[in-house]
């Protein structure tokens, strides 16, 4: 999963040490900035990976602090399984124009 993600951004990139630097910021980092917490940020933080996997792995219910803000079971798979397959296909798509 993460590797599709890095296969994206690494075409884009084109630089090893960046396109590493850059995936983790956007997988573990960028996450962060976004609270579930509150209405602006919770639809950002939901379509990150590293929220949709921790929502996917939870035994529990959602948390009374976030209230109605919390992610779905279905929305973290659509995330889960969006990701990898934009990056593919952006992939797809730039190594076509790119690279021929």
């Amino acid at each position: 999963m993460t590797f599709a993600v890095g296969l994206g951004i690494g075409v884009l990139i084109r630089h090893s040490v960046t396109t590493i630097v850059a995936s983790i910021v956007t997988l573990v980092m960028l996450p962060q900035l976004f609270s579930p917490q509150r209405q602006v940020t919770a639809p950002i933080n939901h379509a990150m990976i590293l929220s949709a996997w921790q929502r996917l792995t939870q035994t529990y219910g959602p948390p009374t602090s976030v209230g109605s803000l919390y992610a779905t079971f279905t929305g973290s798979w659509v995330v889960y399984a969006a990701w990898p397959l934009a990056a593919t296909l952006l992939a797809l798509i730039v190594v076509q124009r790119r690279d021929v």
